[in-house]
This record gives C-alpha cells, structure tokens and sequence, in this order.
C-alpha cells in the first residue's frame, strides 16, 4: 500500500454567496490488473466566508463625499453668518477736486499751462451727469 498527499488550490467565484456548501472529492483508480475503482475521499460542508479587506472603494467614497457634504455646510454657514454680522456702509463716491487751489500742476509742461489759462472758466460737468 501506498499513501499520497496531494495539494490542490481553488478559488470560488465571485458570484457565490457566503454561505455552507457540500465538497465530494472523488478519486478514481485502476489496480494493476487494470481493475477501475472509484472512491470518495472527502464528503464533507465547507463554509465560503468573505474576506473582510478593509476599506473597499465604495466605502472609501462614501467618506469622501460625506466629508465634502460637511464642507460645503460648515462654508454655507460662515457665509451665512458674515452676511448677518457685516455693517453695511455707502460706498464712497470720488468727486475730485472742488477748490482749483488744492491742485498741484507744477508738473504739466508749460504750453498746457498757457492752454489751461486761455480757456474760459465755465463751471465744469462731469460727462457722467
């Protein structure tokens, strides 16, 4: 009589659920009178379990948008409350000089000079008005 161990790898489907199934190993043989047998050497449940891998990508992406969905409400909320807290104030209008006095022109050439004193002293308009 002889005895062999033999070693052998599979891999269920992804397609199978978790759960109890029944394993036959049948072992077929012939003796050296060339007699065919045939034996069953396992027969017995086996339970396919899930590994748990940790952070699948799903979950990894669940995390992400529940933490952007936190971002966006904690920003909406500072907005929020800024636009309560500001004072508001008139924005301040630019109306130039009113007084010629307050007006340097020390540093417009000579001829605009003599320009600007030949012309008559209308009441100027802004082009706005």
């Amino acid at each position: 009589k002889e005895e062999t161990t033999l070693s052998y790898s599979f891999f269920v489907s992804e397609a199978y659920s978790a759960r109890p199934y029944g394993l036959t190993v049948n072992m077929f043989y012939k003796d050296k009178d060339g007699n065919q047998y045939a034996q069953a050497v396992y027969n017995e449940t086996v339970t396919i379990v899930e590994l748990d891998e940790g952070l699948d990508g799903e979950t990894f992406f669940l995390y992400l948008f529940l933490a952007a969905l936190i971002v966006l409400v904690l920003v909406g909320l500072q907005q929020y409350i800024s636009s309560k807290t500001r004072v508001s104030t008139k924005p301040k209008i630019e109306r130039g000089t009113s007084n010629d006095n307050d007006v340097d022109y020390d540093w417009l050439p000579p001829e605009t000079l003599q320009a600007l004193n030949k012309s008559p002293k209308a009441p100027k308009q802004s082009p706005r008005q």
